[in-house]
């Protein structure tokens, strides 16, 4: 049985928290690009452009009312919850957008289109310590959250109420992804160098992979994301290159390897999919995104090493809903935006 746990803090961050009347911030879905700050340069066509960054419930559009920030007062909390280390992350056409923050040992639940906010941490006698991943099952309402300290994964609805937890044996899980087609949850064992596939139960169907250099194996594998298709793509981190698997788990295709130009990688980390099947990838150690077609042939980067808009410091997760890219900007302390510019956007000719 659910055990729906009480918290203060979890009565001004419940889904109710604010209605969208409410907010006098636009939220980040209803901004137009900022075009002075886009990929590739000119006088190349641009192809993604910054959007807007997220580090606090206003800057989604979330204002909470006068009522809710006296009771807040009252229950001791002096400032709105801020990012802290963002690291996992997952978004869609819905308008959720959530951040497995370790820093703040908290899921941040956002809904883009609703303004609403609330935080995952509870558990039954206790709380999350190293939340990394972070995925949801929107037919059930069901969010995943991957722990690396209790090394486990834990359920929860899109409130922020725990449901459950399964895995055992897991040693460093990190990344995780929902195949929604296939009712399954895909998610990488870091530390025992393998991909593990639950049904929607949390019952272990499936192990992929073993340590070793070779198709299908692992060095540390950190994160993974999955196509409509069941075709699935694993950040295969310390072997410096992504892993292409079909859906029954059989090894496909490789995408880079290690070096230091763009095309190559140093520290692969969040990957994902487009609409047209393009693949993102984040290296966090050269503090860009890489975007390759399907063939695995480099078509553009953007992003560089710093603080400004449109800069990151050891990026980590990263999501794309719809024409939307979020990243998780980890060091930084906050969730980036960016915005693809058209059906061209992930065309060749750019740098």
């Amino acid at each position: 049985m659910r055990r729906a746990l009480r918290h203060p803090f979890r009565r001004w961050a419940a889904a109710a928290l604010l209605l969208a009347g409410c907010a006098s911030v636009p939220a980040p879905l209803e901004m137009a690009p900022d075009m002075g700050r886009v990929w590739p340069v000119p006088p190349d066509a641009p192809r993604v452009a910054y959007l807007h960054q997220i580090q606090v419930p206003r800057d989604a559009g979330v204002r909470e009312s006068l009522g809710r920030r006296i009771v807040a007062a009252l229950a001791g909390r002096k400032r709105a919850p801020a990012i802290e280390e963002p690291v996992g992350i997952y978004a869609d056409a819905d308008g959720w957008l959530l951040v497995a923050d370790p820093g703040l040992q908290v899921v941040h639940i956002y809904n883009l289109k609703a303004r609403t906010y609330a935080q995952a941490f509870e558990l039954p006698g206790g709380r999350l310590v190293s939340p990394v991943g972070v995925t949801l099952d929107p037919e059930r309402g069901r969010i995943f959250v991957a722990d690396s300290i209790h090394n486990q994964i834990f359920v929860y609805d899109t409130r922020g109420y725990y449901v459950s937890r399964f895995g055992h044996g897991l040693k460093r899980v990190s990344g995780l992804a929902w195949d929604g087609p296939r009712k399954r949850l895909l998610a990488v064992d870091t530390g025992n160098h393998r991909v593990l596939v639950f049904d929607a139960e949390g019952r272990q169907v499936q192990e992929i992979g073993h340590r070793g250099e070779g198709p299908g194996e692992f060095n540390f594998p950190t994160y993974v994301t999955v196509a409509a298709d069941g075709t699935f793509y694993v950040a295969d981190t310390l072997n410096f290159r992504i892993q292409e698997f079909a859906p029954d788990g059989a090894p496909v295709a490789t995408v880079g390897h290690l070096g230091q130009v763009v095309g190559s990688f140093s520290k692969p980390k969040g990957v994902a999919l487009d609409g047209e099947g393009h693949l993102y990838v984040v290296d966090g150690l050269y503090d860009v995104v890489q975007l390759f077609d399907g063939e695995g042939r480099l078509l553009m980067h953007f992003g560089s090493a710093g603080s400004q808009p449109g800069h990151f410091w050891l990026p980590a997760g990263i999501a794309i809903a719809g024409d939307d890219v979020y990243v998780a900007d980890t060091q930084n302390r906050r969730v980036q935006l960016f915005r693809l510019l058209g059906p061209e956007a992930g065309a060749p000719g750019g740098t």
